[in-house]
């Protein structure tokens, strides 16, 4: 089959008055079918303000199926609203759930004293890796990891994915990259840190972007000054990994005016706004995974410290057409049902004419 360009405006609704005649196609509605999404040709609104449509044609350019949608939202999205659930790490806890156990060095005694904590503080607080006593918490330990698919292409601009990040305690306060995960407007991923005190940067980044039109998984790992980014492809068709150490000169905090490393989750409203570009599930944040690509078959949600609930699958509206189509000749669908669309026949000759995706028909 073939798709055409979107037409739209009063071209388009000049061009639905002569469609019926032109029609080439053999698909019919079955004698005697009845049912919420079959319609007359005769009963069909068109909006040329708001609406647009494709046209599928056969191997000799004829037209066979108009495809309806609506302009701003030209396809359709399947599953829930990506949600994450980082409550272990931004809210303070119940002290029956400090259960982390960390030694704090008591200056006057000169010896170490235990206490237990909550996520919060664990991973939240802490001597950096630098300091003299680094038992409090684990700061410099990190491991991220999701499945990301992109529709069309890449950003125009750099998009977090994560990132945690240091601040100060006193003072008039500052926050600096820590562990900062971007896809950047190449397509590459890069993880950027800018934890010194005279803010030089430093960063890790794949030799290759992320393929486009398929699910990826990404993990993003650092263990002290050791880093690892990485990527598959679900269809084996692809992957990255790159590692690099980097200078323990360079990263060197102020143990005292920097105690508190704070999370800040990408926001999933941000990927919810723009679904129809960006597809997100399985998120996680859990510094105990040391293993690269460990939970890419094996995820586990709320048994990670950080994790996502729903998430969705966008699928552009030429797509949407063709499967469409399937499951009208009877081939179906592993995308969509008959239930997805409305479906438009010419009420003379049973043929179908539309298939309509339309958000307010």
């Amino acid at each position: 089959m073939q798709i055409s360009e979107p037409l739209s405006g009063v071209e388009a609704k000049k061009a639905l008055q002569n469609f019926p005649k032109e029609n080439k196609s053999a698909l019919k509605v079955k004698k005697g079918a009845k049912g919420g999404n079959l319609y007359p040709w005769g009963s069909l609104a068109f909006d040329e303000n708001t609406e647009s449509y494709l046209t599928l044609s056969d191997s000799a350019g004829n037209p066979v199926l108009i495809v309806f949608y609506t302009r701003n939202n030209p396809g359709l999205s399947k599953g829930e609203l990506l949600t994450i659930d980082a409550r272990a790490v931004l809210e303070q806890c119940d002290s029956q759930y400090k259960d982390y156990v960390v030694s704090q060095w008591d200056p006057t005694t000169k010896t170490f004293k235990t206490r237990n904590v909550c996520p919060f503080e664990y991973y939240n607080g802490g001597h950096n890796f630098n300091a003299e006593y680094s038992e409090w918490g684990i700061p410099h330990i990190n491991s991220f990891g999701l499945w990301i698919k992109l529709n069309y292409g890449y950003f125009d601009n750099d998009f977090t994915l994560f990132k945690r990040n240091e601040s100060q305690e006193y003072g008039s306060g500052y926050i600096t990259d820590y562990f900062h995960i971007k896809l950047l407007s190449s397509g590459k991923l890069s993880i950027t840190t800018k934890m010194s005190s005279n803010y030089a940067s430093q960063s890790v980044v794949t030799n290759k972007p992320i393929p486009i039109g398929k699910w990826v998984y990404i993990q993003a790992m650092q263990d002290g000054y050791n880093y690892q980014l990485g990527w598959k492809a679900q269809d084996g068709s692809d992957e990255e990994l790159v590692k690099k150490t980097l200078s323990a000169e360079v990263i060197k905090l102020e143990d005292e005016a920097q105690r508190n490393r704070m999370f800040r989750v990408f926001a999933a409203a941000e990927i919810n706004n723009n679904k129809e570009v960006i597809n997100v599930k399985e998120v996680f944040y859990e510094p105990t995974i040391k293993t690269m690509f460990e939970l890419m078959d094996n995820y586990n949600a709320k048994e990670k410290l950080i994790f996502s609930a729903g998430g969705f699958d966008y699928t552009p509206i030429n797509i949407l057409g063709l499967e469409a189509y399937k499951i009208l000749v009877g081939a179906g669908s592993s995308i969509i049902t008959i239930n997805d669309f409305d479906i438009y026949y010419d009420d003379t000759t049973g043929n179908i004419l539309a298939v309509d995706f339309r958000v307010k028909k």
